[in-house]
């Protein structure tokens, strides 16, 4: 049986009026990993530091490893691992010093699995953090959480800065962990066709609100972009509207139809439709358009729900 790692319920955070986070529930098993998509201001980064315990919910809560975000227990905190975007490090701390340091505050930090990952990237542990280039920094930060050996990690953009092969090592890193130690990741970024690679869940946010959240394979299985004339009528239980716009004559609906999507929608839709594979930036990019959040209202997985595919 899964075990849950995090848990939010209703869980918002405003700064002045502005709601960076809006009555959010998520739930993260252990031994997945969750890709966090959304646009910047999103509130991913914001979700984040509030699970990170670094900033305080205005409203709801969230629980990491059973403990209160805020009040984690010192025993639980040494559990989790950290890469926030804009928390890094002095300049002038050696990164022998920095691995010395996670290895104080993380129990279970491998230091032959550091020294490792820093050696792929031929990184001195005499060498400055501040005289490393970006990519080189966020190896070296990656390095570290991944050597804490965590049972939770919260990672920030992770491979930002980090060339094609290097951002696959470090996804295909983090995949063997959760393999191995069947940690919980949460991995919040913009570099779609990487976290996919790896990802179990997929969870999109746009202006503090969470539109999807499920299993990236379901996905793949069930959902099916749908090339329509605009004038036909969108379809009707037991298929599922995720997504949907118009451009000219033709409509493109995201459809969810369980095992046997494609024949559903030929059942429903007929002759005059063009069926697409599932394609995870295509659904993003129509889920995070501006039309489609006009309304303020989320498109779940339970909530059948037309909204605009972006321009």
């Amino acid at each position: 049986m899964s075990t849950l790692a995090i848990q939010t319920e209703a869980l918002s955070r405003l700064y002045g009026r502005q709601a960076a986070l809006d009555n959010l529930d998520l739930r993260v098993q252990a031994g997945r990993i969750v890709a966090l998509l959304g646009p910047n201001g999103a509130g991913k980064t914001t979700l984040l530091r509030l699970l990170a315990g670094m900033l305080a919910p205005t409203a709801g809560g969230a629980q990491v490893l059973g403990d209160d975000s805020r009040r984690l227990s010192p025993a639980n905190a040494c559990r989790i691992g950290v890469m926030i975007e804009g928390h890094e490090p002095p300049h002038w701390a050696r990164l022998q010093w920095l691995a010395a340091l996670q290895a104080s505050a993380a129990r279970g930090f491998d230091s032959g699995l550091a020294e490792r990952l820093l050696g792929e990237h031929h990184l001195d542990g005499r060498a400055r953090f501040g005289r490393l280039s970006k990519g080189q920094r966020r190896w070296v930060l990656g390095a570290l959480a991944l050597a804490s050996h965590s049972d939770v990690l919260l990672l920030d953009e992770p491979a930002d800065g980090l060339d094609p092969a290097s951002r696959r090592a470090l996804y295909g890193h983090l995949r063997d962990q959760v393999n191995d130690l069947q940690s919980a990741v949460l991995v919040a970024t913009h570099i779609i066709d990487d976290i996919e690679r790896v990802a179990d869940e997929v969870a999109v946010l746009h202006r503090g609100r969470l539109l999807l959240h499920a299993d990236l394979e379901d996905l793949r299985e069930q959902v099916r972009e749908v090339d329509v004339p605009a004038t036909a009528p969108l379809p009707a239980q037991p298929l599922e509207v995720l997504a949907s716009g118009v451009r000219g004559d033709r409509r493109s609906v995201w459809i969810r139809g369980g095992e046997t999507v494609e024949a559903r929608i030929a059942d429903q839709l007929g002759g005059s439709t063009a069926v697409h594979p599932f394609n995870l930036e295509r659904l993003f990019l129509a889920l995070t358009s501006d039309a489609a959040a006009a309304d303020g209202r989320p498109a779940s997985p339970n909530e059948k729900e037309e909204v605009a595919q972006c321009a």
